[in-house]
């Protein structure tokens, strides 16, 4: 699988710990929190999905099957809401 990388017209911004994710192709708002937006950032295109698992387990104390499991189904649903997609 290649590396994700987010949709370029996506617009985000930051209120403290969560985030807003605006389509506007779709019109649609996404919420994310610390963690998710965490995921997002990693987001770059440079980046497999286990590179992102193995940045959040240095940065957060978690079970890696949880991270694994929770990064997978984040990012399958941002590429279903086309916020993303593989390079």
């Amino acid at each position: 699988m290649s590396n994700p990388k987010v949709n370029e017209k996506i617009v985000l911004r930051e209120e403290g710990d969560e985030a807003f994710l605006f389509n506007p192709d779709s019109g649609d708002i996404k919420i994310l929190n610390e963690t998710g937006l965490f995921i997002w950032k990693l987001c770059n295109g440079k980046n497999s999905k286990n590179d992102i698992i193995s940045k959040i387990m240095d940065h957060y104390e978690a079970d890696r099957k949880t991270v694994e499991k929770d990064v997978e189904e984040l990012l399958l649903k941002f590429k279903e809401d086309n916020l993303l997609s593989y390079d």
